[in-house]
């Protein structure tokens, strides 16, 4: 074993290849059970079921050393997460025992539901590194139950929380938890996420003092930085094969939801040279009224993601990844959006939309390296109120839907799954209809509704369900009503997507983004998600699906 000394330059992944595989590969173990504690402690359904919620450990410097397979928009944000947090609290003054929450998008955060909490570890006085999650609150507040719906402010959209101090010494400060879980519509079920996250953080830290104590804490901080040289090296390799390309590509987006003229549009310039890529948003529409604007980190987020897949999908993803690409995002823009406008929609759809307009430029030089379009969207719907039959017990519902993804030139697209930005997991109808009062109508693969082509693209789902009570509040928020997914060589574009509330008084078409609605006992809302787009010019003699 090469026991590798802080200052020095003795690299563990050049002397010991073996140690290096096997602690690099223990990080990302460790990531991994760190969420299946979450999922088998929190409250609420979405994220013991559904798993929306996301782990990484980091370096003192903020920089990400492995992350889980978890959710794309999370995990790009990560060291913007942590570097946030150290601008309001520095390396120095972190003691052992402390932690930091935070889930402002203008600080690090993504989206206001998603709550960040960043705690240290120590191997005796040695600081080793930091371990975060980032799990969604079903709630966090603002004008509509689930703090997913229509609004034209970020104020109105929930709680935000800069950086704050809420673990000191291992103790939570029960003042600023009081605070946040006053704010919240199911304090209770928030309160018991959080205790999961404090139980998932406490297992990570575990696992690397672990790691420390088998292999030495300098061993294994060396192993933190030569994990990041080793992706940039694996990055640097696949880019240098690939031809220098400069392609541009825009998308305009169905709508904000507020203003019925917005059209905005999301434009991008692609440069590769040789190993450097440029991501040039230039161009892109000013910020508006509704809720899909994006913050910085949810767009660098998009990018890192795209560049993954882009090159295999096969390298670890770290922050040795993300640093060998540059990113101009205008301030003021829809790909960086300043306060007060709202974001709650990037997460879900912009940033999925955003990464359909990557790929399609991308696709101009490497289309076997890229998919179709895709369904745009996670497409989230939420519900609150009473439930009458359960001793007049508050609830909130929030869901994703999958749709279709777009054809590779390896095969047909996926239907009916969450993609690209989003992995979170089906949500079973038998436990929402345990604890919300409505029934599902029907959930169902929307047949040949992704678009033809040597390799179809994947089929959207229809999802319906009807309020089984009064006063039940719902939202949508959705993509691809008016805009299809693209193909890729030649392959045809995707089914749209639509969204209906059926009630007595007759059908209402809905905007992709609408709410909050009050649903009358008997109303139904029914979903439609987008098919993907096809790839590659469809040919009788060659279709084998």
């Amino acid at each position: 074993m090469v026991s590798a000394i802080r200052g020095e330059t003795k690299s563990v992944l050049e002397q010991d290849p073996v140690t290096f595989e096997v602690i690099k590969s223990a990080l990302y173990a460790i990531c991994a059970e760190m969420k299946s504690v979450i999922m088998r402690t929190s409250f609420s359904p979405l994220l013991s079921l559904s798993a929306d919620l996301s782990c990484a450990i980091l370096d003192v410097q903020g920089n990400v050393i492995a992350q889980g397979v978890d959710i794309p928009v999370h995990l790009g944000a990560a060291r913007f997460t942590a570097l946030s947090a150290l601008k309001r609290f520095p390396i120095e003054t972190w003691q052992e025992g402390d932690g930091v929450l935070l889930n402002d998008p203008y600080e690090g955060g993504t989206h206001l539901p998603d709550m960040s909490l960043l705690t240290p570890v120590f191997q005796m006085e040695q600081k080793i590194g930091f371990v975060l999650s980032r799990i969604h609150w079903p709630d966090i507040g603002g004008i509509a139950a689930g703090s997913s719906s229509v609004c034209d402010e970020i104020l109105k959209e929930g709680l935000r929380i800069p950086p704050i101090k809420i673990i000191e010494s291992c103790v939570v400060r029960a003042d600023v938890l009081r605070l946040i879980l006053a704010n919240v519509r199911v304090p209770l079920d928030r309160n018991g996420d959080f205790q999961a996250a404090l139980a998932g953080h406490a297992r990570a830290t575990d696992r690397v003092r672990e790691l420390c104590t088998r292999y030495g804490a300098d061993t294994v901080v060396q192993v933190m930085a030569d994990t990041q040289i080793y992706s940039r090296r694996l990055v640097q390799a696949r880019l240098a094969g690939l031809p220098d390309a400069d392609v541009s590509n825009e998308e305009t987006l169905d709508g904000d939801g507020i203003d019925p003229d917005a059209m905005p549009v999301i434009k991008v310039r692609i440069r590769k040279v040789g190993t450097n890529l440029i991501f040039d948003f230039t161009g892109s529409s000013a910020c508006v009224a509704g809720p899909i604007n994006a913050p910085l980190p949810v767009t660098a987020s998009a990018v890192y993601y795209t560049v993954l897949s882009f090159l295999g999908g096969d390298i670890a993803p770290n922050s040795g990844v993300y640093d060998g690409v540059e990113i101009i995002a205008p301030e003021g823009s829809i790909v960086h959006a300043t306060y007060p406008s709202p974001v709650v929609a990037a997460n879900t759809e912009t940033a999925n939309r955003m990464v359909d307009v990557l790929m399609g430029a991308l696709a101009k030089v490497y289309p076997d390296r890229v998919s179709a379009g895709s369904y745009g969207s996670a497409c989230v719907y939420t519900l609150g109120g009473v439930h009458a039959q359960q001793h007049n017990r508050p609830f909130v519902h929030y869901e994703t839907i999958g749709g279709g993804m777009g054809g590779t030139s390896q095969g047909r697209g996926a239907s009916g799954l969450r993609v690209h930005m989003g992995n979170t997991m089906n949500l079973p109808i038998e436990s929402i209809e345990a604890s919300v009062p409505v029934r599902f109508v029907n959930y169902e693969i929307v047949a040949d509704s992704g678009g033809a082509g040597l390799h179809r693209g994947g089929d959207g789902v229809r999802k319906t369900f009807e309020s089984l009570a009064d006063g039940v509040q719902a939202s949508v928020l959705g993509e691809r009503t008016r805009t299809p997914a693209c193909g890729i060589s030649g392959g045809a574009t995707g089914s749209l997507a639509r969204f209906r509330l059926i009630s007595d008084s007759g059908v209402r078409e809905l905007e992709s983004k609408s709410g909050p609605h009050r649903l009358a006992r008997g109303d139904r809302l029914e979903m439609i998600t987008a098919g993907g787009g096809g790839w590659g010019v469809h040919n009788q003699s060659e279709e084998t699906e």
